[in-house]
């Protein structure tokens, strides 16, 4: 039997937040740091929804680092395959715009995120039904020979893999490196999770033209921030409408979208060859759900803050588990 539901492999760092009180000169501003990395945000995010989720990965051995190991147990994720190595553990200054939109200064060079080598993945990281991936763990040879041993391991317990393709261009030495390193990930995945902006990065003329070239056999789902989702695949097409929420930090919302949908997915026993793969019913369910979620973590600063109340995203997928009916478990929709 699988030991968690979804594990997820990639950084787990603090976003440091600038918070300027009102009326103080700049001298005055204080941070606040709050959980970062969308493999730990995805992980938390399905935690706090009842699901059994692990991250893969690593911190310093520091106090950030405990803090870190601190913030995810306190949540109930697994931090078993969580590496304490001997480098700093990882930061991210971000700022936002008047949309919420934000912006990130990256202090993550030779950091304990970005110094995991295949030695720090133990065979068993990958037992689960869904193994999470990003595309920010193949920029330097040594991660990616991390992910490519997270992703063996997964293969090899018979998980599912999914891939977020988190697309940050500028991180990388160049473009073509980006779009074959991107490229061979995406043709692995059994469920790619794209948003528009990652998608032009990588073909800014039709993004959807390049999954279909890059993930042909893939079930898409993707996400255009205030935009409706959606999601393509064995299925069919669904679109679904975003909540309309004001938005304080789109931080995370991604990630929330995507620990919804995902969460789901395991409750109606969606995978590649079952019958609930194939069904539109629960892609508009894990759509919705989405939804719920990413309305809650752009709610507040920070990329978990926000993800609380969530007794209705986790009644539908209280329900979809015992009936493995997505109409059954929300009749009348998300509120």
């Amino acid at each position: 039997m699988p030991s968690v539901d979804v594990a997820c492999f990639g950084e787990i760092l603090w976003d440091v937040f600038e918070a300027v009180p009102r009326g103080s000169e700049p001298i005055g501003r204080l941070f606040r740091r709050e959980l970062g990395g969308a493999p730990a945000n995805v992980a938390t995010g399905l935690a706090r929804l009842g699901l059994r989720a692990s991250v893969v990965g690593g911190v310093g051995r520091d106090r950030f680092g405990d803090a870190l190991i601190a913030h995810l147990r306190s949540d109930g994720v697994v931090t078993r395959f969580v590496a304490r190595l001997p480098q700093r553990t990882g930061l991210a200054f971000v700022t936002r715009d008047a949309r919420g939109e934000p912006a990130f200064l990256f202090y993550r060079h030779e950091t304990a995120d970005v110094s995991i080598t295949r030695a720090h993945v133990a065979p068993p990281a990958g037992l689960a039904r869904w193994a999470l991936v990003g595309t920010s763990t193949l920029m330097t040879p040594s991660l990616a020979g991390a992910t490519a041993a997270f992703a063996r391991s997964a293969r090899r317990h018979g998980a599912r893999l999914v891939v977020d393709l988190n697309v940050r261009a500028h991180l990388w030495p160049s473009r073509r490196r980006m779009h074959e390193a991107i490229a061979g990930l995406a043709a692995s995945a059994d469920l790619v999770k794209a948003s528009t902006s990652d998608l032009a990065a990588l073909a800014p003329s039709d993004g959807e033209a390049w999954l279909a070239r890059h993930a042909p056999g893939a079930t898409w789902l993707l996400t255009r921030g205030r935009g409706p989702a959606s999601a393509v695949g064995a299925h069919g097409r669904i679109d679904v409408p975003a909540h309309r929420v004001r938005c304080v930090d789109a931080t995370g919302g991604g990630d929330a979208f995507l620990a919804g949908a995902l969460a789901v997915l395991v409750a109606a026993g969606a995978r590649p060859g079952t019958a609930a793969w194939t069904d539109p019913r629960v892609f508009r369910a894990a759509l919705e759900v989405g939804h719920i979620l990413a309305s809650k973590a752009v709610s507040d600063v920070g990329a978990v803050r926000g993800l609380t109340g969530l007794e209705e995203a986790g009644a539908w997928v209280a329900a979809i588990s015992l009936t493995r009916d997505p109409l059954r478990a929300a009749p009348r929709g998300p509120k």
